[in-house]
């Protein structure tokens, strides 16, 4: 306290001067003593350096008091109400305000660990439970403006819908089904949406028969993305295909019109299945892994 006591008297300021007396004390003195310094030039250059160092020194003393006192202050109002625990409240909220992005980058790091792991371990339990099962015999993808019997969209449980096709052929295992709700018109962001998940949904789904409405047999027959029906493929569909039945198109590579879908919608075998549409017109994915399952299915739906 002394020295806080002497720099108030070197400022010639009574103790506890307010903070813009301080300051404007001290750039008084500064100013007088470097026009002292002009103004004399015989004075050694040692003792101008003491004055302004005791001015300096002085000024820099009384601003740390006030802030520690400010600070005091500070704490007194923040953490008085911890009483007892008052200087652990502000450790601990000291800590929080100098390594805050530490912490919270800690603990974001913590988190992608987490959910990577448990995404990691989900995948690896999907992919042991997909092992046990059968191998695929064919996979039967619903494209269009489908609903299901409820009149809500897409279809979730797509059990009930796998089981009534395996119902079918005795003799295969495994069935597998996608469905992708394809809106007609553009009403809404949601309608857009759904638009754009239908692309996705294309290009990831790689189903060995589409069951279509004519607006996407129609979009699909023209991108080359369907097989034809007729020819070989034709006789391996058996009696039931009647040419009121075929869905012709052209395709960008091939200009002559040729059979690629077949409509399978008057079969007694759909109304059991949980799904409503206008139409059923059925179709061979161009590049099917099991295309002779595929046909054999659609020949099914044709009996």
């Amino acid at each position: 306290m002394d020295e806080l006591k002497k720099a108030y008297e070197l400022l010639g300021l009574p103790e506890g001067a307010s903070k813009e007396d301080v300051e404007k004390r001290y750039f008084l003195l500064i100013r007088r003593e470097r026009a002292s310094r002009q103004r004399d030039e015989s004075e050694q250059p040692g003792e101008q350096a003491a004055g302004l160092e005791g001015i300096n020194k002085a000024y820099k003393t009384i601003l740390e008091y006030e802030e520690k006192q400010t600070m005091e202050q500070f704490n007194a109002a923040a953490y008085g109400k911890y009483k007892g625990m008052a200087g652990s409240a502000q450790k601990v909220d000291h800590f929080f305000s100098y390594y805050k992005f530490h912490v919270l980058g800690a603990i974001a790091l913590i988190l992608i660990i987490i959910f990577s792991t448990k995404g990691y371990i989900d995948h690896r339990h999907k992919m042991a439970e997909l092992a046990k099962l059968p191998p695929i015999d064919v996979s039967v993808s619903f494209f269009g403006e489908y609903y299901s019997k409820d009149g809500t969209y897409p279809v979730t449980d797509m059990k009930p819908l796998e089981a009534d096709f395996l119902s079918q052929f005795p003799q295969w295992e495994r069935v597998q089904t996608f469905f992708t709700y394809v809106p007609s018109t553009m009403q809404s962001e949601q309608d857009s949406a759904l638009m754009q998940k239908s692309i996705i949904d294309l290009m990831m789904n790689k189903a060995d028969v589409y069951i279509l409405d004519k607006a996407n047999f129609a979009k699909l027959a023209m991108d080359g993305s369907l097989l034809p029906l007729d020819g070989e493929n034709a006789a391996k569909l058996g009696a039931g295909l009647k040419p009121a039945l075929e869905y012709k198109a052209t395709t960008e590579d091939v200009p002559e019109e040729h059979v690629y879908g077949v409509d399978i919608s008057a079969s007694p075998l759909l109304k059991a299945i949980p799904v409503v549409g206008k139409e059923y017109i059925a179709g061979v994915r161009v590049n099917a892994g099991r295309p002779d399952n595929a046909l054999a299915f659609i020949a099914k739906y044709l009996e």
